[in-house]
């Protein structure tokens, strides 16, 4: 994962779909730790308009300096997110920070006149990212990002007795058993919120504050244009996502409910339930021999991971997965977290679409190799996550037989159609919490799970489990979106080259998205990629069982 205010990471929310989260990643673009320290009144105006050439040459010796500065920053994360006690980023951080500490090199930008359409591009790009870091660097609230972060990796959950890791908690409410010590579970998560809640609602209002001082907007609206969307498209997306599934949803809260002979769904058996859908898969899906099969499924479409920049090491980390381009093109570094069984496989799988933007894009210059639309990125991670769930690759490069590629295949539809709404739910409640950090989080959180969910969350407390919302604000909704990406990425793929892509559908998506990072915007990609803008409509026919493209000729013969 790369994300704006620390890195990228991937959310480990339970479930294999919201663990990628991968982890997120977290992976951080340059306006994470960018710091633009603007004087008040210490700029005058320049006597000359400055010229475009000048700009150019300003703007190519500040990005060259930042992409060595990085390389040291993510070789430095790499050894934090390990443990490492003998290193800090400190240092280079503040190196960071005094490359681009220069206020008149900001008014330079704002008043050029460039006509060179990638220059424009990079000097829109350099002045968001400039606001971004004022507000993410903000003294105040770094302190308390920073221990908030501290005390969410430190806890421990009493469970039965015994204290829990959050790894060891996510996996007891997604594959415990015993229905009291789910509930105990669920219920733990609340430790979390009483530890760090206050502190949480603070953050929002202190961004709330810095916001229009930095970016001239309402923070929230801010970040979601960072990320590519806007709000009024987003929860139409959402919308359209919920109503269009309603039938499907309820008919899986029905089948669940029967199955587990539960007398009243609670929020403790729906996770769950998809661990007793294939329960012999898990091991056949497992971690041994993980990576190999993932790079089996990259060389089907002609990717040689033995060629490509790209070291894997499976390790004890938060989130599920966490992708780090210490150099563009060049050294990539992927970590992966110990889950189990199907949620292991499919993490991995979307950490090497990471891996593979991150080897093969194609900018000429750093800061727009590494501002990419958020959407793509993590959208390429789940291009590849739906590869295992193709009954021509599930049998072929994982063993399954086609009776077990259906049932895995069938058991995704399910748990996305859950797994989506919860995170639909969570960046709903952000957004609503940025609108009013002053109400009731809990009563705002129960109501909106509600309406997702459709079930009784007891004001339980729980929403301040989500790590997301202090560290990488206003960003779970490109998991939505990654969603929506990968199927119609996977409906033009399947419409060009059949059910099997090779390397001819390979160089497509090398060609059309791989290569992308900032120079394009995500509806320029899609529409180069695809032939239409992002629209949601191929994963709602996913999440309803109505076959598209290839496979909806290949039923009709």
């Amino acid at each position: 994962m790369h994300s704006d205010e620390q890195k990228e990471q991937k959310l480990n929310c339970g479930q294999e779909q919201l663990s990628r989260l991968s982890c997120a990643r977290m992976r951080t673009t340059l306006s994470a730790i960018l710091v633009v320290l603007l004087a008040s009144g210490g700029v005058g105006q320049l006597t000359t308009v400055p010229s475009a050439k000048s700009v150019e040459a300003t703007l190519d010796s500040k990005e060259q300096e930042l992409e060595r500065l990085y390389a040291s920053y993510w070789q430095i994360q790499y050894q934090l997110e390990q443990d490492a006690t003998s290193v800090s980023d400190k240092d280079v951080n503040r190196k960071i920070r005094d490359v681009i500490s220069d206020p008149e090199l900001l008014h330079t930008l704002k008043v050029a006149h460039l006509e060179d359409p990638v220059l424009q591009r990079r000097r829109q790009l350099f002045l968001e990212v400039a606001a971004d870091s004022q507000i993410s660097t903000d003294t105040d609230l770094v302190t308390l990002v920073e221990s908030i972060r501290r005390d969410g990796s430190t806890i421990r959950y009493k469970i039965g007795g015994k204290l829990l890791d959050r790894p060891e908690l996510d996996n007891v409410l997604g594959h415990e058993v015993d229905r009291d010590v789910r509930r105990q579970a669920w219920y733990a998560q609340a430790e979390l919120t009483q530890l760090t809640g206050d502190r949480i609602c603070e953050v929002m209002k202190l961004r709330n504050q810095l916001g229009p001082r930095y970016a001239g907007e309402h923070f929230s609206d801010f970040m979601l244009r960072r990320r590519a969307t806007n709000r009024q498209e987003l929860l139409s997306w959402f919308e359209q996502i919920r109503t269009s599934t309603e039938p499907e949803y309820r008919a899986l809260l029905s089948r669940m409910q029967r199955e587990l002979r539960v007398e009243k769904l609670e929020p403790w058996d729906l996770e769950y339930y998809f661990s007793t859908l294939s329960p012999e898969l898990e091991s056949k899906l497992g971690l041994e021999g993980a990576w190999k099969r993932t790079t089996k499924v990259a060389g089907l479409l002609g990717f040689d991971f033995s060629r490509l920049p790209v070291d894997v090491k499976i390790t004890d980390i938060t989130f599920g997965g966490y992708t780090m381009p210490i150099w563009y093109g060049k050294e990539i570094k992927l970590l992966v977290s110990k889950h189990t069984g199907i949620r292991f496989a499919d993490t991995i799988l979307h950490e090497s679409g990471h891996a593979l933007h991150f080897s093969f894009v194609q900018e000429p210059t750093f800061i727009l190799r590494d501002n990419y639309p958020p959407p793509m990125d993590e959208g390429l991670g789940q291009t590849m996550s739906l590869m295992m769930f193709r009954p021509e690759i599930a049998t072929t490069v994982y063993g399954l037989s086609s009776d077990e590629a259906s049932i895995l295949n069938e058991r995704r539809r399910l748990e996305s159609n859950y797994s989506l709404r919860v995170l639909m739910v969570q960046s709903e409640f952000e957004l609503e919490a940025y609108d009013n950090p002053q109400q009731d989080f809990t009563v705002l959180y129960d109501r909106v799970c509600s309406k997702y969910l459709d079930v009784d969350c007891h004001q339980s407390n729980t929403w301040g489990y989500d790590p997301f919302y202090a560290a990488i604000p206003i960003y779970q909704q490109n998991y939505v979106l990654a969603e929506m990406f990968a199927y119609q990425v996977h409906h033009t793929l399947d419409q060009r080259f059949g059910r099997n892509w090779g390397r001819e559908g390979g160089s497509y998506l090398h060609d059309k998205i791989l290569i992308r990072g900032g120079s394009l915007t995500l509806d320029q990609i899609m529409q180069q990629g695809t032939g239409e803008g992002l629209s949601a409509k191929y994963l709602v026919a996913a999440l309803k069982a109505q076959p598209t493209g290839a496979a909806a000729k290949s039923e009709s013969k």
